[in-house]
């Protein structure tokens, strides 16, 4: 049974947080993690430069996420402008998924391959086919991603945890703010 994972890193109000969210095949969360919102003082600025954001998302929160799953997912969905600068620092397999506005494919669960990184899939469910994205990874990984997408798109919209991740992490960070005003 194939099981997404969902994974997220934001920046807000001056800190950088994360989430990640493994559901199951029908879209119902299995595990949640997030973390606290890391604020990065002066001097990190200073000695990490221009590689302390990608140092606070991709091995601060990333590795404290991933590693504390209980659910291992297949693979991990992530936003595009994220996807391959988090492939470069992790070994996950990583993909990205957009809706579009492109006609319908002939079939459901029709996979049109775009490039060697990049398809199309008609979901079942789907007025419009799902953009897939890879991080690089060897075709015959691909392939087995696709068939999970293809099976998950029958029970789930494969693009929505991703958006109600977003909304789950920004709200936990609003809450801990209005705890630090309030404390």
């Amino acid at each position: 049974m194939a099981t997404p994972g969902y994974l997220i890193t934001l920046f807000e109000s001056g800190s950088y947080l994360g989430g990640v969210m493994i559901t199951n095949d029908r879209g119902f969360p299995i595990d949640f993690k997030y973390t606290d919102p890391v604020t990065p003082t002066k001097v990190q600025h200073i000695i990490y430069g221009p590689v302390l954001e990608q140092y606070i998302r991709n091995h601060v929160i990333i590795g404290a996420l991933t590693k504390d799953v209980s659910n291992a997912p297949t693979f991990y969905t992530v936003s595009q402008h994220q996807l391959f600068d988090m492939a470069e620092s992790n070994e996950l397999p990583l993909i990205s998924l957009q809706r579009t506005q492109v006609p319908s494919l002939t079939e459901k669960g029709m996979v049109n391959r775009s490039k060697e990184n990049e398809c199309l899939l008609q979901g079942w469910t789907d007025t419009h086919p799902t953009r897939i994205l890879f991080s690089p990874m060897p075709a015959e990984n691909q392939e087995i991603i696709l068939k999970d997408l293809v099976y998950l798109s029958k029970h789930m919209d494969l693009v929505e945890p991703l958006e109600r991740l977003e909304k789950a992490v920004l709200y936990l960070c609003s809450e801990k703010n209005r705890e630090s005003v309030q404390g």
